[in-house]
């Protein structure tokens, strides 16, 4: 009986290590089954990356998203630099990979030395992204064009002195300081706009066309990144400014919208250029279309006579942001994200269009637009 309790105890701590290994997580990608490989825990595909990544200089290559990388089972594709950076995080050392090649003897040195080179081809295909070196080099322009351009550091600097002031000065001040913030959000968006290489050799009327068709709407879901960067729904401008010039509806609304768009602020970014040179991003009649137009003369009128051309613009950039999400989070998880951020703008679409009631507003968005077209008209003649 004794030797059968000693048996059976065995078997369970047999079955309780096993169980205890299954779920070990690895500290690389967060899947489970690690164990410890060249010196930190984790999975066998970390391991295999490690290998054949271990010698990858991290000083001349450098991370295009700015080392915030998060490195998951379904992203551990995603980064190259920012997955091998967290395998040395974790203990893992290129002086172990030596010393256990080492182990294994000339023999079987020649072996695996062939093995990897065969192997090594269809493993390291799976690591790189879809995207072209064009295409790589083009989104790292669009994010570092977007983030010179921003407006976020002038938001801040006027929500910094506001906070200087006693509180009930920052009532009174409160409703001039968010018509402020939101001309500084839909002004920031044009330098970046504006040195788009495509927008750039377009004719001044089709850029203009574009600017008084889409900057409303476009400026509008760029609020998210913006208002997000700059922290204003914490602020007394926001809180107090905000539903006494739009009302709480709109208010409540923003806020529910920007919460559940996506916090990869590079999709957004990515976004906005396809959503620029849209036909036209109007979900109601223009305002400044005269009412007694028929219906076919204002759907004929809201249709950009170059549209070939704006589509393949279009296609340009979403085949670079659907490259991106795929070597991200996975075809199914790239989709799903696709159709909510394209949900948020929509809804965001539809807050713009209350607001555009609101006077104050509607004269803001009014003069941008001819400021801005007056600007380009100056920069074209000037180029000529």
């Amino acid at each position: 009986m004794d030797y059968d309790k000693q048996i059976l105890s065995t078997s369970d701590q047999t079955d309780s290590n096993r169980t205890n290994k299954l779920y070990l997580q690895c500290k690389v990608c967060e899947s489970d089954g690690a164990q410890i490989h060249y010196g930190g825990l984790c999975c066998v595909s970390c391991k295999m990356f490690f290998r054949r990544n271990a010698n990858f200089d991290l000083n001349t290559h450098q991370c295009v998203f700015k080392e915030k990388c998060d490195i998951t089972i379904l992203s551990r594709r995603a980064c190259r630099y920012c997955r091998l950076q967290k395998c040395f995080t974790i203990g893992m050392q290129r002086e172990l990979l030596r010393a256990s090649h080492n182990r294994r003897g000339i023999l079987n040195e020649k072996i695996i030395s062939s093995s990897n080179i065969i192997s090594s081809i269809d493993l390291l295909r799976n690591d790189r992204s879809l995207l072209t070196d064009e295409q790589r080099c083009h989104l790292s322009n669009i994010i570092n064009i977007y983030d010179t351009k921003s407006p976020v550091n002038h938001i801040r600097h006027l929500l910094s002195s506001e906070s200087k002031h006693p509180m009930k000065m920052r009532l009174k001040m409160a409703k001039t300081n968010i018509l402020e913030i939101i001309l500084s959000m839909y002004q920031g968006l044009l330098p970046f706009i504006e040195t788009l290489p495509e927008f750039q050799i377009m004719k001044h009327y089709d850029q203009c066309e574009l600017i008084e068709r889409n900057l409303s709407y476009v400026g509008g879901f760029n609020g998210i990144i913006v208002f997000r960067d700059a922290e204003v729904p914490i602020s007394t401008a926001f809180k107090n400014g905000f539903p006494s010039v739009y009302g709480s509806t709109i208010v409540d609304d923003s806020v529910i919208i920007a919460r559940r768009t996506d916090n990869d602020v590079t999709l957004i970014k990515l976004l906005i250029p396809i959503l620029l040179f849209s036909t036209s991003c109007y979900i109601n009649i223009p305002s400044n279309v005269n009412n007694n137009y028929q219906l076919d003369e204002i759907e004929m009128n809201s249709i950009f006579f170059n549209t070939k051309r704006l589509f393949d613009i279009q296609n340009t950039y979403i085949e670079i942001m659907f490259k991106y999400m795929i070597y991200r989070f996975g075809y199914n998880e790239a989709s799903l994200r696709f159709a909510a951020l394209i949900k948020s703008f929509l809804d965001q679409s539809k807050c713009i269009l209350k607001a555009a009631e609101v006077e104050s507003h509607d004269q803001l968005i009014q003069t941008i637009v001819k400021d801005t077209e007056t600007a380009l008209q100056f920069q074209n003649e000037s180029m000529e």
